[in-house]
């Protein structure tokens, strides 16, 4: 069987797990245990989604979450909140760089954390003029969703390093 695309018109997407998902095409086939995962999660997150089987190959493909019907596309984006959570940096408390490594303890939504960045110029990147994300030395991701939004000193310390 070769790729199936997925559109509002060719099936329906159901949420059966916090990151599975049921298949029921157009002629009533139901493909059961899919995990969605997007190509691009970062810079084209709502484009891209492949839905794998439990063996992690393709079953099918979604080009955009818009050609879903609401319902499909709005499960998807539940599994996507769970499996691809990012803390969001809401406040930069203190920043320290020592031998080229950088240490923050920041405030987020799931609380107040410190952690290391290696290299800043490969680890804190800017996306769509106001978006932030960094990763820090245990490959972990966090992010400013705005930092417009942010308080003087923590975009005072953002800046420093940006």
């Amino acid at each position: 069987m070769g790729r199936i695309y997925i559109d509002q018109y060719t099936g329906k997407i159901k949420r059966s797990d916090i990151y599975l998902v049921t298949l029921t095409l157009k002629d009533g086939t139901v493909i059961e245990n899919l995990e969605p995962r997007r190509l691009f999660p970062v810079s084209n997150a709502n484009m891209y989604i492949t839905l794998l089987d439990q063996d992690e190959k393709e079953v099918a493909f979604v080009r955009d979450l818009e050609e879903l019907d609401k319902d499909s596309a709005d499960e998807l984006r539940k599994c996507f909140k769970e499996y691809y959570r990012i803390p969001q940096i809401t406040r930069l408390i203190e920043s320290d760089e020592k031998f080229g490594s950088l240490t923050w303890k920041v405030d987020t939504d799931r609380g107040t954390v410190s952690f290391r960045i290696r290299n800043r110029h490969s680890d804190i990147k800017c996306f769509d003029g106001k978006r932030v994300l960094i990763r820090d030395t245990n490959d972990n991701r966090y992010e400013i969703p705005d930092y417009t939004a942010m308080d003087a000193h923590s975009r005072h310390l953002l800046f420093s390093y940006l």
